[in-house]
């Protein structure tokens, strides 16, 4: 029996000449997994299998979103779309942008006036796309959603980004440790 792992959903297949199959969902990552199994029988036969894999999709959208917006910003927001496969892929890709209290389409108030971009990526090809976008002063926070779609596959990613105020003040702090009898300044 199998120990619980969340978010992994496994199936054991036994086939007629005593070797096993294993079935599970991987989650959405692209990352290298280690892979061990450890069986043993009645008359205490023990064998193991090591081995590794590597997860990823055929086409991948990767956004690179700043960690928050100011009112009054201008800035360049950029994806990289990748395309893993061994042939030339040709689809959209898309930055859409909408309030994340009432999820109203913000786009226009972003000027956002070209959220889709048409893509063409050789095998094993990477490329970045870039959207310029105004920050309003009224501006809330906002959700983003980047996708990139062919005929046959697609990906995207969805976040939240805050939107600071210009009249919140952002400072850093410096430590400045004083010993003894002295003045720093």
């Amino acid at each position: 029996r199998l120990p619980p792992v969340p978010s992994l959903m496994r199936i054991l297949l036994a086939n007629d000449d005593g070797s096993v199959s294993i079935e599970f969902t991987m989650p959405e990552a692209l990352t290298k997994w280690r892979f061990m199994a450890l069986a043993h029988d009645k008359q205490l036969r023990s064998a193991s299998l090591f081995d590794s894999v590597v997860t990823s999709k055929d086409l991948m959208v990767q956004p690179n979103p700043p960690r928050f917006l100011r009112q009054g910003d201008l800035i360049e927001f950029t994806t990289k779309v990748t395309n893993q496969s061994n042939r030339v892929q040709q689809g959209t890709v898309a930055l859409h942008l909408t309030d994340a209290i009432d999820d109203s389409n913000v786009d226009a108030k972003f000027e956002n006036g070209k959220a889709e971009q048409s893509f063409e990526l050789a095998a094993n090809e990477s490329k970045s796309y870039r959207w310029r976008i105004r920050v309003p002063q009224d501006a809330r926070p906002i959700t983003f959603k980047t996708s990139a779609a062919t005929e046959q596959l697609s990906d995207g990613e969805q976040a939240m980004l805050p939107v600071l105020s210009n009249k919140v003040l952002v400072s850093e702090a410096i430590p400045l440790p004083i010993r003894g009898k002295s003045t720093k300044e």
